[in-house]
Protein backbone atom coordinates (compact mmCIF):
# COMPACT_ATOMS: atom_id res chain seq x y z
CA UNK A 1 0.00 0.00 0.00
CA UNK A 2 1.30 3.46 -0.88
CA UNK A 3 2.26 5.51 2.16
CA UNK A 4 -0.02 8.49 2.72
CA UNK A 5 1.41 11.95 3.24
CA UNK A 6 1.04 13.77 6.57
CA UNK A 7 -1.58 16.06 5.04
CA UNK A 8 -3.80 13.05 4.45
CA UNK A 9 -3.73 11.70 8.01
CA UNK A 10 -6.49 13.86 9.50
CA UNK A 11 -9.17 11.23 9.29
CA UNK A 12 -12.03 11.38 11.75
CA UNK A 13 -12.07 8.44 14.12
CA UNK A 14 -14.84 5.94 13.40
CA UNK A 15 -17.78 5.86 15.77
CA UNK A 16 -21.05 4.06 16.29
CA UNK A 17 -24.14 6.15 15.45
CA UNK A 18 -25.85 7.80 18.39
CA UNK A 19 -29.24 6.48 17.26
CA UNK A 20 -28.19 2.81 17.40
CA UNK A 21 -30.37 0.76 19.72
CA UNK A 22 -28.42 -0.53 22.73
CA UNK A 23 -29.48 -3.51 24.79
CA UNK A 24 -28.41 -4.79 28.20
CA UNK A 25 -26.17 -7.85 28.04
CA UNK A 26 -26.00 -10.71 30.57
CA UNK A 27 -22.58 -11.67 31.91
CA UNK A 28 -20.66 -13.53 29.23
CA UNK A 29 -18.79 -15.65 31.75
CA UNK A 30 -21.47 -16.87 34.17
CA UNK A 31 -24.73 -15.71 32.54
CA UNK A 32 -25.88 -13.62 35.49
CA UNK A 33 -28.02 -10.51 35.00
CA UNK A 34 -26.94 -9.20 38.42
CA UNK A 35 -24.63 -6.27 37.69
CA UNK A 36 -23.70 -2.86 39.05
CA UNK A 37 -21.98 0.20 37.58
CA UNK A 38 -18.19 -0.02 37.41
CA UNK A 39 -16.04 3.14 37.37
CA UNK A 40 -19.09 5.16 36.28
CA UNK A 41 -17.10 8.41 36.24
CA UNK A 42 -15.48 7.38 32.93
CA UNK A 43 -18.88 7.57 31.21
CA UNK A 44 -18.35 4.40 29.15
CA UNK A 45 -21.25 2.36 30.52
CA UNK A 46 -19.12 -0.23 32.28
CA UNK A 47 -20.74 -2.72 34.64
CA UNK A 48 -19.40 -5.54 36.77
CA UNK A 49 -21.03 -8.92 37.27
CA UNK A 50 -21.87 -9.37 40.94
CA UNK A 51 -21.34 -13.14 40.74
CA UNK A 52 -18.04 -13.64 38.89
CA UNK A 53 -16.54 -10.14 38.66
CA UNK A 54 -16.38 -9.80 34.86
CA UNK A 55 -16.35 -6.15 33.72
CA UNK A 56 -18.12 -5.27 30.46
CA UNK A 57 -20.10 -2.62 28.59
CA UNK A 58 -23.89 -2.78 28.98
CA UNK A 59 -26.07 -1.69 27.31
CA UNK A 60 -24.34 -1.69 23.93
CA UNK A 61 -25.00 -2.07 20.16
CA UNK A 62 -25.25 -5.46 18.49
CA UNK A 63 -22.35 -7.28 16.81
CA UNK A 64 -22.93 -5.79 13.36
CA UNK A 65 -22.67 -2.25 14.70
CA UNK A 66 -19.57 -3.10 16.71
CA UNK A 67 -17.81 -4.65 13.72
CA UNK A 68 -18.64 -1.59 11.61
CA UNK A 69 -15.80 0.20 13.44
CA UNK A 70 -13.06 -1.75 11.74
CA UNK A 71 -12.75 -0.08 8.36
CA UNK A 72 -9.67 1.67 7.00
CA UNK A 73 -9.98 4.65 9.34
CA UNK A 74 -9.68 2.34 12.35
CA UNK A 75 -6.09 1.69 11.24
CA UNK A 76 -5.37 5.32 10.34
CA UNK A 77 -6.87 8.23 12.28
CA UNK A 78 -5.96 11.19 14.48
CA UNK A 79 -7.89 10.11 17.60
CA UNK A 80 -6.06 6.93 18.56
CA UNK A 81 -6.26 7.81 22.27
CA UNK A 82 -9.97 7.04 21.87
CA UNK A 83 -10.14 4.43 19.12
CA UNK A 84 -7.89 2.55 16.72
CA UNK A 85 -4.42 3.55 15.56
CA UNK A 86 -2.73 6.70 14.32
CA UNK A 87 -1.18 4.81 11.41
CA UNK A 88 -0.90 1.05 11.87
CA UNK A 89 0.96 0.35 8.64
CA UNK A 90 3.54 3.11 9.19
CA UNK A 91 4.25 1.63 12.63
CA UNK A 92 5.11 -1.75 11.10
CA UNK A 93 8.60 -2.16 12.55
CA UNK A 94 7.53 -1.45 16.12
CA UNK A 95 4.58 -3.84 15.78
CA UNK A 96 6.88 -6.51 14.35
CA UNK A 97 9.32 -6.05 17.23
CA UNK A 98 6.46 -6.43 19.71
CA UNK A 99 5.28 -9.62 18.01
CA UNK A 100 8.81 -11.03 17.80
CA UNK A 101 8.97 -10.80 21.57
CA UNK A 102 5.65 -12.59 21.92
CA UNK A 103 6.87 -15.38 19.66
CA UNK A 104 10.04 -15.70 21.73
CA UNK A 105 7.94 -16.22 24.85
CA UNK A 106 5.99 -19.03 23.19
CA UNK A 107 9.08 -21.10 22.33
CA UNK A 108 9.15 -22.98 25.68
CA UNK A 109 5.60 -24.23 25.03
CA UNK A 110 5.51 -24.93 21.29
CA UNK A 111 8.02 -24.78 18.44
CA UNK A 112 6.39 -24.70 14.99
CA UNK A 113 3.35 -26.07 13.16
CA UNK A 114 0.07 -24.68 11.87
CA UNK A 115 -0.84 -21.27 13.26
CA UNK A 116 -4.10 -19.33 13.11
CA UNK A 117 -3.92 -15.65 14.03
CA UNK A 118 -7.36 -14.28 14.90
CA UNK A 119 -7.57 -10.53 14.46
CA UNK A 120 -4.60 -10.70 12.11
CA UNK A 121 -4.84 -7.00 11.07
CA UNK A 122 -2.15 -6.22 8.47
CA UNK A 123 -0.46 -9.60 8.83
CA UNK A 124 2.69 -8.49 10.65
CA UNK A 125 2.51 -11.21 13.32
CA UNK A 126 1.89 -13.83 10.65
CA UNK A 127 4.92 -12.56 8.74
CA UNK A 128 7.14 -12.80 11.82
CA UNK A 129 5.88 -16.34 12.49
CA UNK A 130 6.34 -17.30 8.83
CA UNK A 131 10.02 -16.33 9.10
CA UNK A 132 10.35 -18.86 11.93
CA UNK A 133 8.86 -21.73 9.99
CA UNK A 134 5.21 -21.56 11.01
CA UNK A 135 2.51 -22.40 8.45
CA UNK A 136 0.31 -19.35 8.92
CA UNK A 137 -3.25 -18.25 8.21
CA UNK A 138 -5.38 -15.48 9.63
CA UNK A 139 -8.87 -14.15 10.32
CA UNK A 140 -10.11 -10.58 10.75
CA UNK A 141 -13.48 -8.83 10.67
CA UNK A 142 -11.88 -5.97 8.73
CA UNK A 143 -12.02 -6.44 4.97
CA UNK A 144 -9.44 -3.65 4.65
CA UNK A 145 -6.97 -5.53 6.89
CA UNK A 146 -7.50 -8.87 5.17
CA UNK A 147 -7.09 -7.36 1.70
CA UNK A 148 -3.85 -5.73 2.81
CA UNK A 149 -2.55 -9.02 4.28
CA UNK A 150 -3.36 -10.99 1.15
CA UNK A 151 -1.92 -8.47 -1.29
CA UNK A 152 1.21 -7.65 0.73
CA UNK A 153 2.19 -11.14 1.89
CA UNK A 154 0.07 -13.61 -0.02
CA UNK A 155 -1.04 -15.29 3.20
CA UNK A 156 -4.31 -17.17 3.52
CA UNK A 157 -6.69 -14.87 5.40
CA UNK A 158 -10.47 -14.88 5.84
CA UNK A 159 -12.86 -11.97 6.42
CA UNK A 160 -15.48 -12.36 9.12
CA UNK A 161 -16.21 -13.27 12.70
CA UNK A 162 -14.54 -16.47 13.84
CA UNK A 163 -17.98 -17.83 14.69
CA UNK A 164 -19.13 -17.50 11.06
CA UNK A 165 -16.22 -19.35 9.46
CA UNK A 166 -15.93 -23.08 8.78
CA UNK A 167 -12.43 -23.89 10.02
CA UNK A 168 -11.09 -27.42 10.63
CA UNK A 169 -11.54 -29.16 13.97
CA UNK A 170 -8.18 -29.74 15.71
CA UNK A 171 -6.58 -28.13 12.67
CA UNK A 172 -4.05 -25.89 14.43
CA UNK A 173 -1.07 -26.32 16.72
CA UNK A 174 -1.24 -22.70 17.85
CA UNK A 175 -4.04 -20.12 17.85
CA UNK A 176 -3.26 -16.52 18.78
CA UNK A 177 -5.61 -13.74 19.82
CA UNK A 178 -3.51 -10.63 20.37
CA UNK A 179 -5.39 -7.60 21.71
CA UNK A 180 -8.69 -8.92 20.35
CA UNK A 181 -10.80 -10.56 23.05
CA UNK A 182 -11.72 -7.19 24.56
CA UNK A 183 -13.36 -6.27 21.21
CA UNK A 184 -15.53 -9.30 20.45
CA UNK A 185 -19.25 -9.40 21.34
CA UNK A 186 -19.11 -12.98 22.67
CA UNK A 187 -15.68 -13.90 24.13
CA UNK A 188 -16.92 -17.16 25.64
CA UNK A 189 -18.16 -18.40 22.27
CA UNK A 190 -14.83 -17.37 20.70
CA UNK A 191 -12.79 -19.30 23.26
CA UNK A 192 -15.09 -22.31 22.96
CA UNK A 193 -14.62 -22.26 19.19
CA UNK A 194 -10.86 -21.88 19.58
CA UNK A 195 -10.87 -24.96 21.83
CA UNK A 196 -12.44 -26.84 18.91
CA UNK A 197 -9.79 -25.57 16.49
CA UNK A 198 -6.70 -26.33 18.61
CA UNK A 199 -5.42 -29.89 18.55
CA UNK A 200 -5.19 -31.72 21.89
CA UNK A 201 -1.93 -30.61 23.49
CA UNK A 202 -1.82 -27.53 21.27
CA UNK A 203 -1.49 -23.97 22.51
CA UNK A 204 -3.69 -20.90 22.68
CA UNK A 205 -2.05 -17.54 23.42
CA UNK A 206 -3.72 -14.17 23.92
CA UNK A 207 -3.11 -10.71 25.34
CA UNK A 208 -5.60 -8.16 26.63
CA UNK A 209 -5.74 -5.15 28.97
CA UNK A 210 -5.87 -6.29 32.61
CA UNK A 211 -8.62 -4.43 34.44
CA UNK A 212 -7.42 -5.96 37.71
CA UNK A 213 -3.86 -4.69 37.35
CA UNK A 214 -2.41 -2.19 39.80
CA UNK A 215 -2.00 0.52 37.11
CA UNK A 216 -5.64 0.17 36.07
CA UNK A 217 -6.82 0.48 39.65
CA UNK A 218 -4.58 3.43 40.43
CA UNK A 219 -5.40 5.34 37.22
CA UNK A 220 -9.16 4.87 37.57
CA UNK A 221 -11.13 6.58 34.81
CA UNK A 222 -7.90 7.83 33.18
CA UNK A 223 -6.60 4.31 32.48
CA UNK A 224 -5.60 4.03 28.82
CA UNK A 225 -7.40 0.66 28.65
CA UNK A 226 -10.72 2.48 28.88
CA UNK A 227 -10.94 3.42 25.23
CA UNK A 228 -14.12 4.10 23.27
CA UNK A 229 -16.82 1.86 24.73
CA UNK A 230 -17.90 0.62 21.30
CA UNK A 231 -14.34 -0.68 20.73
CA UNK A 232 -13.42 -2.34 24.03
CA UNK A 233 -16.55 -4.05 25.32
CA UNK A 234 -14.99 -6.53 27.80
CA UNK A 235 -12.39 -5.91 30.48
CA UNK A 236 -10.86 -9.10 31.84
CA UNK A 237 -8.82 -9.69 34.96
CA UNK A 238 -6.45 -12.65 35.27
CA UNK A 239 -9.07 -14.36 37.44
CA UNK A 240 -12.00 -14.01 35.03
CA UNK A 241 -9.92 -14.88 31.96
CA UNK A 242 -8.41 -17.95 33.63
CA UNK A 243 -11.88 -19.17 34.58
CA UNK A 244 -13.15 -18.76 31.01
CA UNK A 245 -10.16 -20.67 29.63
CA UNK A 246 -10.51 -23.48 32.18
CA UNK A 247 -14.20 -23.92 31.41
CA UNK A 248 -13.42 -24.18 27.68
CA UNK A 249 -10.90 -27.01 28.19
CA UNK A 250 -7.58 -25.17 28.50
CA UNK A 251 -4.96 -25.36 31.24
CA UNK A 252 -3.14 -22.08 31.82
CA UNK A 253 0.63 -22.65 31.63
CA UNK A 254 1.96 -19.10 31.71
CA UNK A 255 0.72 -15.69 32.87
CA UNK A 256 2.71 -12.49 32.57
CA UNK A 257 2.28 -8.78 31.99
CA UNK A 258 3.74 -7.69 28.67
CA UNK A 259 4.50 -4.40 26.98
CA UNK A 260 4.91 -3.07 23.47
CA UNK A 261 7.57 -1.38 21.37
CA UNK A 262 6.35 2.19 20.81
CA UNK A 263 7.62 5.51 19.56
CA UNK A 264 8.52 8.19 22.07
CA UNK A 265 5.76 10.32 20.56
CA UNK A 266 3.09 7.70 21.33
CA UNK A 267 4.50 7.10 24.80
CA UNK A 268 4.27 10.80 25.64
CA UNK A 269 0.74 11.03 24.23
CA UNK A 270 -0.32 8.27 26.61
CA UNK A 271 1.67 9.73 29.50
CA UNK A 272 -0.29 12.95 29.06
CA UNK A 273 -3.42 11.06 30.10
CA UNK A 274 -1.87 10.46 33.53
CA UNK A 275 0.67 13.24 34.19
CA UNK A 276 -0.06 16.12 31.77
CA UNK A 277 2.51 18.60 33.14
CA UNK A 278 5.35 16.04 32.91
CA UNK A 279 4.31 14.96 29.42
CA UNK A 280 4.24 18.56 28.19
CA UNK A 281 7.79 19.15 29.37
CA UNK A 282 9.07 15.96 27.79
CA UNK A 283 7.20 16.70 24.56
CA UNK A 284 9.05 20.01 24.31
CA UNK A 285 12.37 18.18 24.61
CA UNK A 286 11.20 15.56 22.12
CA UNK A 287 10.53 18.22 19.50
CA UNK A 288 13.73 20.14 20.24
CA UNK A 289 15.91 17.08 19.69
CA UNK A 290 13.75 15.41 16.97
CA UNK A 291 13.19 12.28 19.05
CA UNK A 292 9.56 11.61 18.10
CA UNK A 293 10.25 8.44 16.12
CA UNK A 294 12.75 6.88 18.53
CA UNK A 295 11.34 3.56 19.69
CA UNK A 296 11.70 1.53 22.85
CA UNK A 297 9.98 -1.25 24.79
CA UNK A 298 7.49 -0.11 27.43
CA UNK A 299 5.79 -2.40 29.92
CA UNK A 300 3.32 -0.54 32.17
CA UNK A 301 2.23 -3.89 33.68
CA UNK A 302 -1.42 -3.50 32.63
CA UNK A 303 -1.57 -5.86 29.64
CA UNK A 304 -1.78 -9.54 30.54
CA UNK A 305 -0.59 -12.30 28.23
CA UNK A 306 -1.83 -15.81 28.95
CA UNK A 307 -0.62 -19.02 27.34
CA UNK A 308 -2.85 -22.07 27.72
CA UNK A 309 -2.64 -25.69 26.58
CA UNK A 310 -5.59 -27.66 25.21
CA UNK A 311 -6.35 -30.67 27.35
CA UNK A 312 -5.77 -33.99 25.62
Amino acid sequence: MAEKSRSQTSIAAPSVRADVIRNHIPCNLCGSEDRQAYCPENGLGLVQCQHCGLVYVSPRPDANELYALYGETYFHNDESSKVGYTHYVNDEQNIRNTFAGRLDRLVPFIKTGKLLDIGCAAGFFMSEADKRGWQVSGVDVSSFAVEYTRSRFGFEASVGSLLELDLPTAGYDLVTLWDVIEHVPDPKAYITEIARLVRPGGVFALATPDVGSIPARLAGRRWVGYKLSEEHVYYFSIKTLTRMLNEAGFDVVNVRHVGKVVTLSLFLDRLAMYVPFLARGLQALEKSFSLSERSFYVNPLDIVSITARKRG
